[in-house]
């Protein structure tokens, strides 16, 4: 049978939909040639999809423009979703196919500037409703293939012991005895073990025999059988091999995520010293609960001397030693988000491989002497003022040595990280991920855009998505106008004229023993510097207090609390998570801009200040980038 026009095939593989595309067309596609995929390998059923697909297709490569194409976008996707999610697997690839064009039609656009949500402002809403009916058509038809499956098989099963078929007989079990006799049993065991040690006997068999190797007890366990060469064999199954293969870096093999397990090492190798280094299988109810009563009775750092403060179970072991007259216990959050979290992410861990069958266990243990969390407070006006009249705002003595003054004027990335911290009440590990295409505008209000990608030009890899703390930070917040006074735009345009990508290249990230990414550390360690150079020895004051001072201008400014969490990045309930996931509402915009309560205005006179000395020569500038 001849093929039809438009259908080919690749080796051995499925049929696809392809037409050369006329000059006009394949200068809007860029390409010379537009493919379908018809995600079948059989011939009959390709010729139908062929049919399925043309239509539109045609549509597509007569479209003289970009906004032609957003019209037929348009009409289909209405059309699509208004259907409902697709019943089956044929109509599912016509739509799989289509969805395929319009995620490459959104990278055009956004490539060549055209603005099609303007044009459609509808299709970014019917788009996520398109692809979310055809996920779940996916998962449908999928479970409905299995279990087709699954009856045909059960019916030629049937079929077949009609017609005389019998399955292999199971191998019979061994017998057991009905009663047990000890000293049969006791007969066994020396035939079997003097047969064993005749064997090794034989001539040609001997062997010298290793000295026997005493293990230290800080190096091993004085239990486990020697190795050959004297050395100790470890057992496969105990703690400490499962804590290892737990840490292994994951490479590219597909697994759960590696997040969090560096930070459980620390508690469950404390278990491994406090219980001995058990067989996985050989903890019973009894051993989790002594482990679970002696996690209280770690202390903090604080008057242990180093050499005894390395490990939880030294800390543990010195506390049991000298008593708790000058130590400090850990706060209840510590117990339970790192000792108890990390052990629950080990024992998951180990559950999923199936290494351990016992039920897992629940940590409640607290002690009354344990301290309570310390709550973050905002600053106040006065701390607020004291830290921008030092000399890295000022006028400092040079790069280095930011907080010493002099004549030059140095807006590095410590000098953005606080300012934007203040005036976003963004995170500091936000700030140092920052990108200059991150700095976005509406034609009206500049905003940083922190969501994990733009899904209105459709998915990305899991690996190229942004490192959030949690799913609710991903979000966009207006930039405050004494950001854009003091020059970010001028620093972003630089930025981007030298091709550089990041907004602050000179912060450098820090990488965990898991491999975990930390963008915060250079203005953390930076605030712990200048707090105790300003000597403010407020408790609850910390580098989180310019999120908790943002929290409290909105307050004050009575903004409503689904865009206070969205500005801030704060998980909330279930109505929070619909509505529009793009820039805020202009009105909602032009009112944060606008805060400007007495400190800000002090803020903005004295930064400004700076600034204009700078560009009158009466500082010198140097830039860090």
């Amino acid at each position: 049978m001849a093929r039809p026009s438009y259908l080919a095939r690749r080796a051995g593989g499925r049929y696809f939909l392809q037409i050369r595309l006329g000059k006009r067309a394949a200068e809007l596609f860029q390409l010379p040639l537009l493919r379908v995929s018809l995600r079948t390998s059989d011939f009959a059923e390709a010729r139908r999809r062929l049919v399925d697909n043309l239509g539109w297709v045609l549509e597509l490569i007569e479209a003289p423009d970009l906004e032609a194409i957003g019209t037929v976008f348009d009409v289909r996707l209405r059309a699509y979703v208004d259907r409902g999610s697709p019943a089956d697997e044929r109509l599912l690839a016509e739509r799989c196919a289509f969805e395929n064009e319009v995620r490459r039609y959104f990278t055009r656009a956004q490539e060549r500037g055209y603005a099609y949500q303007k044009r459609f402002p509808e299709i970014p809403g019917r788009w996520v409703d398109f692809v979310d009916q055809n996920k779940a058509a996916e998962s449908s038809i999928t479970r409905l293939t299995a279990r087709r499956s699954y009856e045909a098989g059960r019916r030629e099963a049937r079929e077949a012991f009609n017609e005389g078929w019998e399955p292999a007989p199971n191998k019979a079990p061994a017998l057991r005895p009905e009663t047990l006799d000890p000293i049969a049993m006791l007969d066994r065991l020396v035939q079997d073990a003097v047969g064993r040690r005749m064997a090794q006997l034989a001539p040609g068999n001997l062997a010298p025999v290793a000295a026997p190797t005493i293990v230290p007890a800080e190096t091993g366990n004085p239990n486990e059988p020697a190795k050959s060469d004297g050395s100790t064999a470890t057992t496969p199954d105990r703690m400490s091999i499962l804590l290892q293969e737990f840490l292994r870096p994951a490479g590219r093999k597909r697994q759960h995520t590696m997040k969090g397990r560096g930070e459980a090492e620390a508690v469950v190798q404390f278990a491994i010293d406090f219980l001995g280094d058990p067989r996985i299988d050989e903890l019973t109810e009894e051993k989790w609960k002594l482990l679970d009563d002696a996690l209280p009775d770690i202390p903090n750092r604080d008057n242990i001397p180093r050499e005894f403060s390395q490990t939880l179970f030294q800390r543990f072991k010195y506390a049991e030693t000298h008593g708790w007259k000058d130590l400090v216990r850990v706060t209840t959050t510590t117990i339970q988000s790192r000792y108890w979290g990390g052990l629950y992410k080990f024992l998951d861990f180990v559950i999923e491989q199936k290494l351990y069958a016992g039920p897992r266990p629940k940590f409640v243990c607290i002690d009354p002497e344990n301290l309570a969390p310390l709550p973050r407070d905002a600053f106040d006006d006065t701390e607020l003022l004291q830290l921008l009249q030092q000399p890295l705002f000022t006028g400092c003595k040079n790069r280095l040595h930011v907080w010493q003054p002099g004549g030059y004027f140095v807006q590095s990335h410590i000098y953005w990280g606080f300012l934007i911290c203040i005036l976003t009440g963004m995170r500091p590990g936000e700030v140092g991920q920052l990108k200059c295409a991150d700095i976005r505008t509406d034609g009206e209000f500049y905003y940083f855009d922190l969501r994990p990608f733009d899904a209105r030009s459709g998915r990305v890899a899991l690996k190229d998505l942004r490192n959030l703390k949690t799913n609710a930070a991903g979000r966009v917040i207006p930039i405050h106008p004494i950001l854009i006074e003091l020059g970010l735009l001028d620093r972003m345009q630089d930025l981007i004229d030298k091709k550089e990508e990041r907004l602050f290249p000179e912060w450098e990230a820090y990488i965990r023993k898991d491999g975990t990414v930390r963008w915060s550390q250079p203005l953390s360690k930076s605030w712990q510097y200048v707090k105790k150079l300003l000597k403010l020895s407020r408790a609850d004051l910390t580098l989180y207090s310019t999120r908790h001072l943002m929290a409290d201008w909105l307050d004050n400014e009575a903004i409503a609390q689904r865009t206070r969490d969205r500005i801030l990045g704060h998980a909330n309930d279930v109505r929070g998570r619909y509505g529009r996931k793009g820039i805020l509402d202009p009105e909602i915009a032009a009112k944060i801009e606008a805060l400007e309560p007495a400190v800000i205005k002090q803020m903005r006179k004295m930064l400004l200040s700076a600034k204009n000395r700078a560009d009158a020569g009466g500082l010198t500038v140097l830039k860090t980038y």
